[in-house]
Order: structure tokens, then sequence, then C-alpha cells
């Protein structure tokens, strides 16, 4: 567990176990719990054989809330700071849901550091109809804040991201609510920046070259299924994996399975250890 000035903001992140680094980047849209969640599910089964690498993007878990830089470009450089500040290299490059963007940006600007590229249920952001998802959830939140002030904004977000979550989790509820109001305005950013892409990932998917694994569940009702396959089409030579009655958060709901996977993959397609120039 460590933090450090990276980029402009206070990063925290962590690392387990050594051998080739793997990073893992987390989804949402600011706010929540982070990296929590991969350290929970993935940090000790990966650390015996690979150096796992996770942390908190801006406004979100325990990094810090800065007042800007929250561009998809500029998160793949937080990316970039975070591995020369460790001394990595090149690694294994993982996006999970919104993580998904800034994995294809740091790979499509640094295919140099990327070994492999996995893009679990995620997607470009091309797509016209998904744009519009999220900016009706911006829009809404937006005008929440105005009828009803930031805090009750905040509660009905969090309900319908998670219908009864407060009355069944009230202490996850309390330290979500308690994030997202702190990081109110990043959140916003963030997702402003989401809907920023348009088809700037989307038209430099045949740059990428390196071995490529895309993931996703067949009934994700966050990201459909068709975001996926589109990715797998457009990157010459992925591998594409389908997970029957899936919904979104694999990483979360189905952590063996994903591991299995990943590791599969890696076995297969990942550089020898040493090989590699460094």
């Amino acid at each position: 567990m460590s933090e450090a000035r990276i980029n402009g903001y206070q990063m925290y992140y962590e690392t387990h176990g050594s051998g080739q680094p793997l990073v893992m980047i987390h989804g949402g849209l600011g706010g929540g719990e982070g990296c929590a969640g991969f350290v929970e599910h993935h940090a000790a089964a990966l650390s015996p054989d690979y150096q796992l690498i996770v942390y908190d993007r801006r406004s979100a878990g325990k990094s810090g809330n800065p007042d800007s830089g929250y561009t998809i470009d500029n998160c793949a450089r937080d990316l970039r700071g975070l591995l020369e500040h460790l001394g990595v290299t090149h690694a294994h490059i993982l996006g999970s849901s919104a993580g998904g963007p800034i994995a294809l940006r740091f790979a499509l600007e640094h295919p140099e550091m990327t070994d492999t590229l996995i893009l679990i249920n995620t997607m470009s952001y091309v797509q016209e109809s998904e744009r519009a998802v999220r900016q009706r959830e911006l829009d809404q939140m937006r005008s929440n804040e105005a009828e009803k002030g930031r805090e009750a904004s905040i509660a009905g977000a969090l309900e319908a991201r998670w219908p009864g979550i407060r009355a069944a989790e009230p202490d996850r509820f309390q330290r979500l609510y308690q994030l997202n109001l702190e990081r109110y305005d990043g959140i916003a950013q963030t997702m402003q920046s989401y809907l920023d892409i348009r088809d700037s990932l989307e038209s430099r998917l045949a740059e990428l070259t390196m071995p490529t694994l895309v993931v996703h569940g067949d009934e994700d009702s966050r990201i459909p299924v068709e975001c996926g396959r589109q990715l797998h089409r457009g990157i010459a030579g992925s591998e594409w994996f389908m997970v029957p009655g899936a919904e979104h958060g694999l990483m979360g709901n189905e952590p063996a399975l994903m591991r299995k996977v990943i590791l599969e993959f890696l076995s297969r397609r990942a550089i020898p250890a040493g090989s590699a120039a460094d």
C-alpha cells in the first residue's frame, strides 16, 4: 500500500508479488472503491506468479480528487507515470469496464510497454446508443443536483446503480455515499471524458498488434455484449471469450473463472520472462 504524486495528483497504488508485471485498471466513472475489488479477489491468487499492480484512478478509492486532468489521454499518462515511478518498462495491461478505454489508449500510445492487452466487459465508446445512455446519466445527475441538492442526488444515483443497497448493505452504502460526495466534481468530469472519446479509439484499433484478449458476459446489462464483439472484430488477431449468462462486473462476480481465462491466455500469448527487451 503506497501513495505517490503521479502526473499531478496523489495516487494510491498497491503491488503484490513478483514476476512479470500485470496491471489491472479498475472500472467506474469516479467515486467508488477503486482497485479494492481487484485486491480482494485476485491479489493472493496472482501474486505467486505475477507482480500485480493496481491503483485508484483520479477521484476514486483512496486517490486524490484533483480539479482537472480527467481526459482519457491524461488517464493513460497517469498509468505511464506510475510504471515509471515503479521502474516498470513493460507489462501486461488489463482494463475492466471503464478501465478498458484507458488500457486501449495506453496500448495505442505505448505499444512498446504493452506485452499483452486484456479487455474485460468494456467498449470503445464509439457507439452512439451507449454514449447516449451515459449522457442521460450525466444529465440526470446534474438535474437531480439542481432540483434536490447534491446529497440527495448522490443517494439516488447509488440506489439506481445498486437497487436496495441502502437497506441491504448500509455500511457500504454510507462509504460509497461519502466517497461520491467528496468527489462529485471529479465524477462529473470523468463521465464527460468518456463521452468525449467518440471514435478516437475505434478509429485506431487496427494499430494494435500485441496479443489481445476480449472477454464479455452475454447478459451484460451495463455494456452490451455486442460492444465487446465490436472490439474483437476491430483488433486483428484478438481472442474472444464470452461468458454465458454473465452480467457486468466479471472481475468481481466471476473471479475464479476470470483468473483461469486470463492465466491461460497469458501462458499461450505472453512473452517469456527475460526475453523481452527492457
